[in-house]
């Protein structure tokens, strides 16, 4: 993922933390607050996730990688935090990816249809990709 899309102040994530309407689900936490700026994102790993440095790195990678292939189909002005659970830790790529889609559709922020090929990289499933609603 390009450094411009990365959230990197102290404050912009405080402030996400304390104005941001989130979403969750078994694996992922989903901030999102609407932003003057152009969409930007950040990624928390804790060592809940796993105690090894490379595993989180590992996780962070993939969700940045997921993330990565979802930006143009998102709502430009918005920023994002992604904080990882405990169940990250053990998860494959694809499951990341769905688990991360499926939070992008709770919270109503795709802009516009995912294309096939882009669905068919993060082996995301059509039946997840027909619940999505766009502006």
């Amino acid at each position: 993922m390009q450094k411009k899309y990365r959230l990197k102040n102290g404050r912009v994530f405080s402030y996400l933390h304390r104005k941001g309407e989130s979403s969750a689900n078994k694996m992922l936490v989903l901030v999102h607050a609407p932003s003057k700026y152009s969409l930007k994102v950040g990624f928390i790993v804790s060592k809940k996730v796993d105690n090894r440095a490379v595993i989180r790195n590992k996780v962070r990678r993939r969700l940045r990688e997921a993330f990565r292939a979802l930006i143009p189909y998102l709502k430009d002005s918005e920023n994002y935090i992604v904080i990882a659970r405990e169940a990250c830790g053990k998860a494959s790529f694809e499951e990341l990816a769905s688990s991360l889609l499926h939070l992008i559709i709770k919270s109503n922020l795709l802009a516009r249809k995912i294309d096939d090929d882009v669905a068919q990289r993060l082996k995301i499933k059509q039946s997840v990709l027909d619940k999505a609603k766009f502006d």
